[in-house]
């Protein structure tokens, strides 16, 4: 971000040199545009964080500055306060391990191409597929557009239907409620409609009874409106699951603006905002605990309850299928995490394909899950099977396992103290019951990060690759023999390989996935085909 002219706020190197903002993982100085002799006055703020500022002579000058420590890629809000004027600026450091345009091209693949896909894959391998009846179509190129176009139908409607926010302010005056019965324990003195089954439960409770035996405390009939009915729930669903898209979209947007209407997104975001603050009745209602199935006379007399299961129904169906993934919300603070993710669903992606071609089918799937907002796809690291393939004829059995855990004990096992947990794990069981393991561990650094005076060279970090090596010698079987039949980081560098040691470091850069799926495909078509 380029911080305005009149800013009392700007960035220099660690040499000197003006910056437009932090690099990424580079110290820097945040200079503080004051009189020196003001700098006693000043405080400073990262992310609510106090720094502290001083003088520093650069090129023969003094400048007020405060040192601007090593920063992961995302927003921060800097605050500046002197003798009573203040000045606030978000400050966005940017990647520098990949391009803005790879970051653009790894959300989107994200958001849309990736999960699409799998989903398709396991589609075509699954014979129960929990997508049966569900047509899925690849995504393409204007799906920012149609999003886009999608949210708009959702939240202000059609000429043919009233959308979200003309439902929230038809609501807002009379939203739909029922009488409800509490049973309520008051002093005795203070009871109205006592309730008959509870005064034999008030008489048995010895505690609850004085002196002369007469219960202390009565139960108490009290009816009361209440909103927290199923209509008002399906309104509540419809409208949690278009602002979370719209959300999202939003910080998606926000960070890779280039070609984006975040403009646009804005707004709906601000009409659906003030549409939902209007409809105050919405804190009392819960969540809608099943698929709204049933059509009540509700449902069916009052046009704007009826409009809202429709457009629910509708906004569903029109989006068959994302990734369950939060961190999408915000995306730049979040980049390590979601770079790991993307790469480990490239990995996914191409071994369902190769299974496809080599005749495997799904025995268990994790991965794809239905709930009541549609199609989710997730990888869970918690060192359970995401999908289980298995082959009709020779019986091979492989199964994906996010962060296996392989300890001092078990079938497969570590042969020193330590546990080691590898990011994703191919375990493959042959037709005689012998077992091999493929290990992948996504990884976003390089070497020399935090040497700031060289440029990345596109090489892996060497304890990324040493992991691997460990990983390779201590894992066995309950023979004692190693299983580990090839090991391999992907990450935004050049391709490594190490062919005596069966380690290797594959190139995994968003927008240049071809060279990352030739060498996958190399190596599951290998540990695949075990005739």
């Amino acid at each position: 971000m380029v911080l305005p002219h009149t800013s009392k706020l700007s960035f220099i190197s660690s040499s000197g040199q003006p910056l437009n903002a932090p690099r990424e993982w580079e110290p820097a100085h945040l200079e503080l545009k004051f009189p020196p002799d003001q700098w006693e006055q000043i405080k400073v703020w990262r992310n609510g964080n106090h720094l502290d500022p001083y003088l520093k002579k650069i090129n023969g000058k003094k400048h007020i500055i405060a040192d601007w420590q090593r920063s992961n890629p995302g927003n921060y809000r800097i605050k500046v306060e002197c003798n009573g004027e203040i000045e606030e600026q978000v400050i966005t450091v940017l990647p520098r391990k990949i391009s803005p345009e790879a970051f653009t091209q790894m959300l989107e693949d994200l958001d849309t191409r990736l999960p699409i896909s799998i989903a398709i894959a396991l589609q075509r391998l699954h014979k129960n597929s929990p997508l049966a009846g569900i047509q899925l179509s690849s995504a393409k190129e204007n799906h920012w557009e149609q999003e886009v176009i999608r949210l708009s139908r959702a939240i202000n409607g059609t000429k043919k239907q009233i959308g979200l926010v003309e439902i929230l302010n038809r609501l807002a005056q009379d939203p739909h409620q029922i009488f409800k019965t509490n049973e309520i324990w008051v002093q005795r003195e203070n009871v109205r409609r006592p309730s008959p089954s509870g005064l034999i439960q008030a008489v048995s409770r010895g505690h609850n009874l004085d002196d002369k035996s007469q219960p202390i405390y009565l139960p108490d009939l009290r009816v009361q409106h209440t909103v927290d009915v199923y209509e008002n729930q399906i309104v509540k669903m419809f409208y949690e699951l278009v602002f979370q898209r719209t959300l999202r979209l939003r910080n998606i947007f926000k960070d890779t603006p280039k070609g984006k209407p975040l403009d646009e997104v804005e707004l709906l975001l601000k009409q659906l905002k003030k549409a939902r603050k209007q409809a105050t009745f919405i804190d009392e209602v819960s969540q809608l605990k099943q698929e709204p199935n049933n059509l009540t006379m509700v449902l069916l007399k009052r046009p704007v309850y009826s409009a809202a299961l429709e457009g629910y129904l509708n906004f569903r169906k029109n989006f068959t299928v994302k990734l369950e993934e939060s961190d999408l919300d915000t995306p730049l603070e979040k980049l390590y995490n979601l770079y790991q993710l993307w790469a480990s669903l490239w990995l996914i992606e191409t071994l369902l394909e190769v299974a496809i071609q080599q005749g495997y089918q799904v025995e268990k799937n994790c991965l794809l899950v239905r709930d009541k907002t549609g199609m989710n796809v997730r990888v869970l690291p918690d060192g359970k099977p995401a999908v289980i393939l298995i082959h009709p004829e020779h019986k091979t059995r492989v199964g994906l396992i996010p962060e296996r855990t392989y300890g001092k004990y078990g079938e497969l096992r570590s042969t020193t103290d330590f546990q080691h947990k590898p990011d994703l794990v191919l375990e493959i069981t042959l037709f005689d019951g012998s077992q091999q393991i493929y290990l992948f561990d996504p990884k976003y650094k390089l070497i020399h990060e935090e040497n700031e005076t060289r440029d990345w060279d596109g090489k892996p970090k060497k304890s990324d690759i040493d992991k691997m090596h460990a990983y390779r010698d201590a894992i066995v079987d309950k023979k004692e023999n190693c299983v580990v039949r090839y090991a391999a980081i992907l990450y935004p560098g050049s391709f490594m390989s190490d062919s005596r040691a069966k380690v290797q470091a594959l190139p995994a850069y968003p927008g240049k996935e071809t060279e990352l799926k030739e060498h996958l495909r190399r190596i599951l078509d290998k540990a695949l085909n075990v005739l």
